[in-house]
């Protein structure tokens, strides 16, 4: 029978604590933002003249409005993120990814930015926005997003980096011999 290696408490430690800091940290962010700024409709606060500003918009879809339009999409939305939850800690924890040190910090990025976009979805029914990026100049317009979508793009991205990487040569096990059992010659 093959014996899985125990998951060590400092990965739980890195997971849970990337999670939900980051939730933490999202639905502060959010907070702060659209108490400061104010609701959709609201006048944008620039960052960066013609760049970066924020701008507070509701969003009833997943990352960048997709699906937004479906019936009961902030439920349906917040279910897949249950899901994505119950699935990213049976991978790590059951199935023993958390071994991998980077795996862990990538779904706690992922984790975090469910949780953060989940939390919004089942309260107020619709996700928090406002990080508006465009440059006048040349008529680039990216999408409102919030922390918890970085969150999720970010650990996507690391998700495909450790994908495509090379697993690292397997080391093979030295088999133990003990001094008394090495022949006179090798033993000194």
């Amino acid at each position: 029978m093959l014996m899985r290696e125990s998951i060590p408490f400092h990965r739980y430690l890195l997971f849970w604590s990337i999670a939900l800091g980051g939730a933490t940290l999202d639905l502060a962010s959010k907070t702060f933002v659209f108490a400061w700024i104010g609701p959709p409709g609201s006048v944008p606060h620039p960052l960066v003249d013609d760049i970066l500003e924020l701008r507070t918009s509701f969003n009833k879809g997943a990352l960048w409005g997709v699906g937004g339009g479906l019936p009961n999409s902030s439920l349906i939305f917040a279910t897949l993120s249950v899901f994505a939850a119950l699935a990213i800690c049976w991978w790590l924890f059951v199935r023993g990814g958390a071994i991998d040190r980077r795996l862990t910090a990538a779904l706690g990025l992922i984790m975090a930015g469910a949780m953060g976009n989940c939390y919004d979805r089942l309260t107020l029914h619709h996700v928090r926005d406002f990080v508006h990026f465009h440059v006048t100049s040349i008529g680039f317009d990216f999408p409102i997003f919030n922390l918890a979508d970085s969150m999720l793009v970010t650990g996507a991205i690391v998700l495909m980096l450790l994908a495509l990487l090379p697993e690292p040569p397997a080391v093979p096990d030295e088999p133990t011999v003990s001094k008394a059992a090495q022949p006179m010659s090798e033993a000194r």
